[in-house]
Parts: structure tokens; sequence; C-alpha cells
């Protein structure tokens, strides 16, 4: 168990009282030396530096503890319990008041976070290594030998994972092969379980001469799952399958065809049934309900960057993150570039949360941005 601590976040963010913490140590015992031609000391409080505090309802730029480092997951369970994670091994969760931070015991980078609610976080890396967190527990690693799949291996690094609760899981990841056995890049789990994850395998081909369904060479890199229940997976090449849900070796995956052969990154299900997807070249796509089941709509977008993180409030509150500071805004009606929080970073941004459409969260490297009335130290855009 490695149990989390109040990292250098703590050090440099405001607690919910707005006092700042360098107070105390910007204070000396000595008197201060005149300035020339100033004629009077300057007070005390001259040399207490200036806490600058993000303003409320705002795009901020939060400052990192770390001049260098990836943040590339974000997940909460609402606006006081926030989890965000990356290289080297970080792990900040912010609470309401203030991040308390962590360093998880490993030479991974942590690619994504994801929890079915505030008991329940998983963290996941670049190999079959996972970890879990309770409340008041810290983390535990799965890397056992019950995570091993029949004829052996283990699942690949996990790129992505969703659930409607804690006992009905998916993670999907790139296709990485055994020797000369090809692994498969879809796993379903029913919840942590003496220490592991227990990952069964979903093949997402067509049925086979036995009748099971095929194994596939794809690479999935999101996955998100609808009102209609269904489960949503896209990757590389534009690969697009949904499925009816977890029905053990029974379980059927049918393609869609996204009109597009660009890898695919992300994913968002819309509460009232769509689905968006976007990925390389700064393709969108919007797959809607129609007569013969779903279809792929191509959307227009401002930007030919890569885009690899999607979140929404409603129908016509979504928003897409990607490389060299790609931030776009859905209206309903267009993709635009947002006036705020337009400049904020020219480096990539991986991934974006939100509690709600006033509460926003966006990761990337070297960069953490906020939307929100939580007192943060940072800079306003």
């Amino acid at each position: 168990m490695i149990r989390p601590t109040r990292g250098a976040f703590l050090a440099l963010l405001l607690s919910a009282s707005g006092v700042s913490l360098l107070a105390s140590c910007a204070e000396s015992g000595h008197p201060a030396a005149p300035l020339p031609d100033a004629g009077e000391p300057p007070s005390p409080e001259a040399s207490v530096p200036v806490v600058e505090q993000c303003q409320k309802g705002a795009w901020c730029r939060v400052e990192l503890p770390e001049a260098r480092v990836s943040l590339n997951g974000i997940w909460g369970s609402g606006p006081s319990d926030v989890w965000i994670v990356g290289t080297p091994a970080i792990v900040h969760h912010w609470n309401g008041s203030r991040f308390e931070s962590s360093r998880i015991e490993t030479n991974q980078s942590l690619f994504g976070i994801w929890g079915s609610g505030k008991d329940d976080v998983w963290a996941f890396s670049t190999t079959h290594s996972m970890w879990h967190a309770v409340p008041d527990a810290g983390w535990s690693r799965s890397n056992g030998t019950v995570g091993m799949l029949d004829g052996g291996g283990y699942p690949p690094a996990i790129s992505a994972m969703w659930g409607p609760n804690a006992t009905d899981l998916w993670a999907v990841g790139p296709s990485t092969e055994f020797g000369v056995r090809l692994l498969p890049s879809v796993y379903h789990s029913e919840g942590w379980r003496n220490g592991e994850p227990d990952w069964q395998p979903s093949h997402t081909g067509d049925p086979s001469a036995s009748g099971a369904p095929a194994l596939e060479k794809i690479t999935f890199n999101a996955v998100c799952g609808s009102s209609d229940t269904r489960v949503w997976i896209a990757g590389n090449g534009g690969k697009m399958r949904y499925s009816s849900g977890w029905r053990g070796e029974a379980t059927t995956w049918s393609p869609l065809n996204s009109h597009t052969s660009r890898d695919l990154f992300a994913l968002w299900c819309s509460p009232d049934g769509d689905v968006w997807t976007a990925g390389e070249g700064g393709v969108i796509r919007r797959i809607t309900r129609s007569e013969d089941g779903y279809v792929a709509s191509e959307i227009e977008t401002p930007t030919t960057r890569s885009l690899r993180g999607l979140w929404g409030a409603a129908a016509d509150d979504i928003w897409a993150v990607g490389d060299a500071g790609t931030i776009l805004h859905w209206d309903g009606k267009a993709w635009s570039v947002p006036e705020a929080p337009l400049g904020a970073t020219q480096d990539n941004l991986f991934a974006i949360w939100g509690a709600s459409k006033d509460e926003l969260w966006i990761a990337g490297r070297n960069v953490l941005l906020h939307n929100g009335s939580a007192p943060i130290r940072g800079k306003s855009l």
C-alpha cells in the first residue's frame, strides 16, 4: 500500500480559507535595510510574495510544483473529488479546497485514471500493472498471475477505461503480441477482487465457424457508454465498434464505418444518445441513430491538429482538446475556437473532464487548466 501524502501541490495552493501558505516563511527576524534614496525602509509586508489566485468563473493556468511533467488523465466523481495522473508516476487529488499529491512507486508512466465512484478509483499504466484506491487505504498494485490470460501473457498497456458501475468495467489498449500469439486489445472486468482486476478478453471480430467472435489486430484508444446501454470503442485506422454489453464469451461487437482512416483517440457519449469521436488531423465524427442502426457524420472543425480528449456537459456544450494547445467548443451548431482559454499553452493537451458546465479541468504536457469556483493558486487567463 502506498498512502497519499500532501505533496508539492499542497505547498503551492491555497487552503479553502484563502490564507497563503507562503506568508509565514517570507518573514524575517532582521530589520529591513533601507533602499537607496528610498528614505524609509520597506514594511515587512512588502517582502511577502504576492499570491495570485484564480478568479472564480474564469479560465486559469494552475501553478504546477514541477517544471517538467506530463499530465495524461483526469477523472472525478464531483467538483470536490478530482484525480489527475501523469508522468513521472504522479497522482494529484483535488478535494475541493486543496491538492493532495503522491507518487506511485513505479518507473512507468500513468496513462490515465477512471473510477466508478469516489470509493473505487483505478489508475492504469504502460504495462499490465494497475493501481486501485479506496478511501483511507492508499493505492494497491496489481501485477500478479491472476491477471494473466489463458495461454500466457498479460493484457497490454491500457489506454482508456470506462464502466457503468464498479462491477462492469471495460478497458482498451494497443494490439500486441506475446511471442507469436496475438493478444486482445479489449477487456472486461467485474471489478477489483482479491487485489486483481481479473481481466477477461473480448474479441471484436465477426463470429468464426465455431460461433465465437474472432480476434482482430486493432489498437483501440477510447471507450465510453451511451444512454441506450451501448458500449463504444474507437481506435487506429478509424476503426469503431459497439456492443450491447458484456455477455461473457457470447459478447459480440458490431462495426461502424467512421468514414475516415485517421486514428481516433477520444470518445464522448452524450446523454441524448449521440456519440462523438475525435482524433488525428482534427477529425471529428458524430454518431447518431438511423433507420439502419447508426451512422457517422463528418463535422467540420477549425483545426488540423490531432484531438486527444473529449468531454461534454450537454449535447450543445462539448469540448475537445489536443496537440499544440488546441481547445475547441461545440455549441450545438458548430465547432469553434473559444476566446478563453485561447493561447493558454502551446503544449499538447491530453485530457479534459468536468463536474459540470461551470467546473472544467484540462491537462497536458507541463500544463493544468481549470475553470470553476475552487480557490486554486494560478494565473487567470
